[in-house]
This record gives structure tokens, C-alpha cells and sequence, in this order.
């Protein structure tokens, strides 16, 4: 068996080597950028569609008689035809859902779900009540709901806390009812009504600022300012002076969920400053590919920031035009009317209050009532006889209308 051999040209092969690597090394330089990129797009797109899919704003509000009004807004992606929402509470009444613009929208309840009909909405509005997620013990109500994402609650007037689950990431009292706003997760929220001021009240109030002081220390959280409150809301309570003592205690509690959160926001900060950067070492063949990711990452950024305001932004209330009209006396109404409802008379007597004239919105925001029910004690009183609509600004003025002795 005989090999047969040949003599390849020195040159010729160090040319045909020097034009492979230049090669490969012009291929790998240009392709690299590109598929970091398309890697990034496709990551950030993924993070798009949770967010055009996820819950935006969650709101509880609790009326007097424990029915829960639910307020959901989620943006939505406009190319799916349907969406699938998750109800709180078996039971559901006065169900509406709008897109982006008011316009109602379809749907077909499923168990604890919905099936929305989309039709190209970018986002979407839900509002309902339900009797299922407060629950009553005696004189003691308790509110519970498990919500994967943050949500606020707006318990009902007169309503004194007596247990919380939870600590709140935020608690505000607006016009003498308490708002507060919970991390995700599950809460359950014990209250009772009774007149403010008293000495069980005072006594119930103390006792769980107390309690609320000793667990925040037990942590190893320093509560001067509440401890101060405290100390005054004891003061006044041994002086009788039992309104003052609530109040003192219910701002001992509320400094002491402050200067909780302070001292955790601190710690956080004080943890993240102490992380180690990662080492980058030589990584310069890399900065053009960051570049561009971060271009990327701020565009979707952007995009997602003007979604969300342009659809959270509120419709201002118009000014009510001026004109001669002069508002009818309520008393006069309730006279000719004896078989109002009660909450009919309250409803003109707040209207009567602003002049006789307010928008639709106005009485919502009062009496906290869904748009459903608000609208549905408008047509009645309008089919009554004891006002009239009118359409200002694409937004509902209610008139208060002269009752004729013959209209009884």
C-alpha cells in the first residue's frame, strides 16, 4: 500500500487560515449584538404581556351593612378577544364592566370567575358588591380577603378597629373613615360600631395601641413618639376625658405603624448599600450590547408609565353653568313626597344643600355608593318627579325640580 503525498504552499496556507478567522471573527461581532438584543426584546415583551394582563388598582370599600363594593382596573391586551377575571366572594350583585372609554362591555359569569368580551379594549373597568367577604360575630365584624397583588380597604363610618392581621403599608382617616392600604396577601380586619368617646371605646382603643407598641418593640423597634401618645391617651382617660383618649390612642397606633415602616425602609436601604457589587473585570467587548438593552428597557419603561396615567387619569368635575335658577325648599318636598325612601330624602337633602344642582359623581363620592345604585336612585326620584338630568360636559347634572301641590 503506497501514500501518496502532496506539498501545500506555505503561503497559500497561512492566507486560506487568515481569511477563515477574519471571517468567523466579522460573523461573531455582528451576530452577537443582534441576538443579545432579540434576547432582551423577547424577555421584556414577556414582562409586557404580565403587565397588560395584571390588575392595576384594587379597592375594597365596606358599607354599613357589611356588603363590600369590589373596584377592579386591569389593563388588558387589546389583541386578545376575552379576558378572564378572578371574583372575590361567591355572590355578586349590581356586576358592571366598562372599557377604557365607559362603554359597557360584555360577559359571562363562570363559578369565581368572568369572561370578558374585550372587543379591542386596552383596558378595563369592574365594578360589583358582595355580602361574602365580611363576615359578623356578635357585634364584631370581620373583613377578610386573600389578593395577590396591593389593594386598599375603606372601612364604613363609626367603624372602630379591634383586630388587624396584618400590617398595613399605609392607614389614613378621610373624612372620619378609615383607609388603609395592605401589601398582597391576606388580611382579616376585625371591627365594631359604637358611639365614639365612651369608656369601653376609649379602653378598647388603648388597649390595642398598647398591644400593637409591644409587639413593634419585641422587635427591636424604638417607638418614642408613640409611646408619648400613649402616655396621653392614659393621661386623659384617668381625667374622663374619654374622646380625647381614643383619639390619642388611635394616633399612638397610627405613629407607631410609622415609625415601624421608617425603621424597616431604613434597614432595607442599610442592607442593599452593604451588597457587594459583582466584579465586572474586562467586560468592554460587552458595554455596546447594555447599551442597547438599556435603550430597550427604558422604551418599554416608558410606554408602560404613559398606559398606565393615560388610563388612570381622572375626568374632572366641570363647573356648574351659571343660570337663574332658584332651588326648590326640600322641606316642601318631603311634604308632598311622605313615601320617600330614606335614603332618597338624604339624597335631596345633600342636593339641596349645594344649591339644588350637583353632578352624579359628587352624590357617588357622598353617600359611597356603586355607579349602578347611584344611577338607579336618580331615575327614581327623576320618575318621581323630583328632578331632572342634564348632560354638562358628557357628565350628569342633577336639578332639584319644583313639586306642584297636584303632583301628589
Amino acid at each position: 500500500m503506497y501514500q501518496k503525498t502532496s506539498v501545500i504552499p506555505t503561503e497559500a496556507q497561512a492566507e486560506a487560515m487568515l481569511f477563515v478567522r477574519i471571517t468567523y471573527i466579522l460573523t461573531a461581532m455582528v451576530r452577537a449584538p443582534i441576538i443579545a438584543v432579540c434576547l432582551l426584546l423577547l424577555a421584556f415583551s414577556s414582562c409586557i404581556q404580565y403587565a397588560l394582563s395584571s390588575t392595576k388598582v384594587l379597592e375594597f370599600t365596606i358599607y354599613n351593612d357589611g356588603t363590600t363594593h369590589v373596584f377592579y382596573q386591569t389593563d388588558v391586551d387589546p389583541q386578545s378577544p376575552d379576558f378572564v377575571l378572578g371574583l372575590y366572594g361567591n355572590t355578586t350583585d349590581n356586576f358592571v364592566v366598562q372599557d377604557q372609554n365607559g362603554t359597557l362591555l360584555s360577559s359571562k359569569m363562570n363559578t369565581n370567575n368572568i369572561d370578558i368580551e374585550t372587543l379591542g379594549a386596552s383596558a378595563i373597568k369592574v365594578n360589583y358588591d358582595t355580602p361574602d367577604l365580611v363576615s359578623k360575630s356578635g357585634k364584631t365584624w370581620t373583613f377578610r380577603v386573600n389578593s395577590p397583588i396591593d389593594y386598599s380597604v375603606f372601612l364604613p363610618a363609626n367603624a372602630v378597629i379591634v383586630g388587624m392581621s396584618t400590617i398595613p403599608s399605609d392607614l389614613q382617616v378621610v373624612n372620619g373613615q378609615s383607609l388603609i392600604s395592605f401589601p398582597s396577601g391576606s388580611v382579616d380586619i376585625s371591627y365594631i360600631f359604637g358611639v365614639l368617646g365612651t369608656s369601653q371605646t376609649a379602653t378598647l382603643a388603648i388597649q390595642h395601641a398598647r398591644d400593637f407598641i409591644s409587639t413593634v418593640n419585641s422587635e427591636g423597634i424604638p417607638t418614642l413618639l408613640a409611646s408619648e401618645k400613649l402616655a396621653e391617651a392614659n393621661t386623659a382617660f384617668n381625667e374622663g376625658r374619654y374622646s380625647d383618649a381614643e383619639a390619642l390612642a388611635n394616633d399612638a397606633k397610627n405613629s407607631a405603624i410609622q415609625e415601624q415602616q421608617t425603621s424597616l425602609s431604613a434597614k432595607q436601604t442599610e442592607d442593599s448599600n452593604n451588597t457587594s457589587p459583582i466584579s465586572t473585570g474586562n467586560n468592554n467587548d460587552i458595554i455596546p450590547i447594555l447599551a442597547v438593552g438599556a435603550t430597550a428597557v427604558a422604551v418599554i419603561v416608558v410606554f408602560i408609565i404613559l398606559k398606565r396615567s393615560r388610563i388612570t387619569k381622572e375626568v374632572p368635575v366641570p363647573h356648574i353653568p351659571q343660570s337663574n335658577y332658584v332651588s326648590p325648599d326640600k322641606e316642601t318636598i318631603f311634604r308632598l313626597k311622605p313615601e320617600l325612601r330614606q335614603e332618597d330624602k338624604d339624597i335631596i337633602a345633600f342636593i339641596s344643600e349645594k344649591g339644588g344642582r350637583v353632578f352624579e359623581s359628587e352624590l357617588r363620592k357622598k353617600f359611597l355608593l356603586p355607579r349602578t345604585t347611584t344611577w338607579r336612585a336618580v331615575k327614581r326620584l327623576e320618575r318621581e318627579g323630583i328632578v331632572e338630568i342634564e348632560k354638562v360636559d358628557q357628565q350628569n347634572l342633577i336639578k332639584l325640580r319644583k313639586v306642584e301641590e297636584n303632583q301628589e
